[in-house]
């Protein structure tokens, strides 16, 4: 990226939407864990949908490439972080769904970025 006579302010506003998004992560429960915040976005894209998507551990695995003993950890800790809860069992599969706090706080990054794009630099 060329450095222009902007670059400190839009350095600056860059870092404060970087500390703005790790607030987020304490908050929603995915503590800075890519990978806890690639699961918890496959459930935020789908949350918007008629009934919420709700996803297996297989499922998710599919869509993530991670192991199933690394998406059962993960969604642990976004139940603890209450991001994702458990939704419903289908025969012996249980399927997991994004609880109204973890949609709040993906809504807040979305809100973080769109509100650093439209900032005039």
């Amino acid at each position: 990226m060329k450095k222009t006579a902007d670059w400190p302010a839009r350095r600056e506003a860059a870092l404060a939407l970087l500390r703005r998004l790790r607030e987020i992560d304490q908050r929603v429960g995915v503590k800075n864990s890519r990978i806890a915040f690639d699961v918890a976005l496959l459930f935020y894209e789908g949350s918007a949908a008629v009934p919420p998507t709700a996803l297996s551990v297989d499922q998710i695995a599919a869509l993530t490439g991670y192991s199933g003993p690394t998406v059962r950890l993960v969604l642990k800790r976004l139940m603890e972080g209450e991001t994702v809860a458990t939704s419903r069992r289908v025969g012996k599969t249980q399927l997991y769904e994004m609880t109204a706090k973890g949609r709040i706080g993906f809504d807040d990054y979305v809100n973080a970025v769109l509100a650093f794009n439209a900032a005039p630099l």
